[in-house]
Parts: C-alpha cells; sequence; structure tokens
C-alpha cells in the first residue's frame, strides 16, 4: 500500500474543463477520453505556459523536485494522446489546494480564479451563488453542496 498523496498547490484552475476533437468519427466513450488531474495541469501551466525549472515549479506546487517531473512527465503524455490521437480532453480532480482567490460556484459546480474585486460572479454561468473553493474540492467542487459553509 503506497503513501498518502500529498496536497498540491494549484493557483490558476483551468477556464475550460472538457475539450473535443472538431469531427467526432465514434460514439464517445470512456476510451476516447484522456483524463488529467488539476495537479497535472498546474504542471504543464508552471513548466511549459510560464517557463519555470522543475526546482521553482515544485516549490510553487509545495512538492519535491521527482514529484514534480512525474506529474509533468504524466501531464505530458496525457496532452500528446489527446493531440495525437484526437480525443476528448476532461480536467478534474486530484489531491490539490486552491490558492486563497479562487471560487466555486454552487450552480455549475467549477472553481474559478477572482481577482477584479467586488463580489465574485461566476465566469462560466455567469452566478453569483459562490463560495471559496476548499482544499478538498479536487476540481470538482462537490464541497459546494456542503450548504455549512
Amino acid at each position: 500500500m503506497g503513501r498518502q498523496e500529498k496536497c498540491r498547490s494549484v493557483e490558476f484552475p483551468p477556464r475550460n474543463f472538457i475539450f473535443r476533437p472538431e469531427i467526432i468519427d465514434e460514439v464517445s466513450s470512456p476510451d476516447t477520453f484522456v483524463y488529467m488531474r488539476l495537479d497535472e495541469f498546474e504542471a504543464i501551466r508552471l513548466a511549459d505556459k510560464l517557463g519555470y525549472g522543475h526546482t521553482q515549479a515544485s516549490e510553487i506546487m509545495g512538492i519535491s523536485r521527482p514529484t514534480f517531473t512525474r506529474l509533468l512527465n504524466r501531464a505530458r503524455a496525457k496532452a500528446a494522446e489527446f493531440i495525437v490521437d484526437g480525443k476528448s480532453l476532461e480536467i478534474s480532480g486530484g489531491s490539490i489546494l486552491f490558492s486563497e482567490d479562487v471560487y466555486c460556484c454552487k450552480n455549475c459546480h467549477r472553481p474559478f480564479k477572482w481577482n477584479n474585486g467586488g463580489n465574485p460572479v461566476c465566469p462560466i454561468c455567469s452566478q453569483i451563488n459562490i463560495i471559496p473553493a476548499r482544499g478538498d474540492c479536487n476540481g470538482d467542487c462537490r464541497c459546494c453542496e456542503d450548504e455549512s459553509l
């Protein structure tokens, strides 16, 4: 039995969580999807989009450098499968902890970053029924269903 996975810090949730090819030749089934975790998405964002080295990116995420390298390699393999094989991509899950300015929409159950001042508004569904995202949200925001927050 392996060790319990350490929470990884995620500063920016993705703007979109599902990507599909323009032309789909077959009926969508689980094997036509590639599932990328939010921590893998964050690894690609830090290394490939922002150009951070593995040491600096691992410090940002609060994990070791070898763990960051494994995350990044898994994320790149999934991105390649999505692009080369023409599969759909869904981003969700993982053992993550969002930064303080990430909120969750109680209507569409998706996290988003808000630093525009004033009351946050969901950029996905334009609703104002939101709460701060919690660490156990895992990008699916099931915490939104907990009315005790």
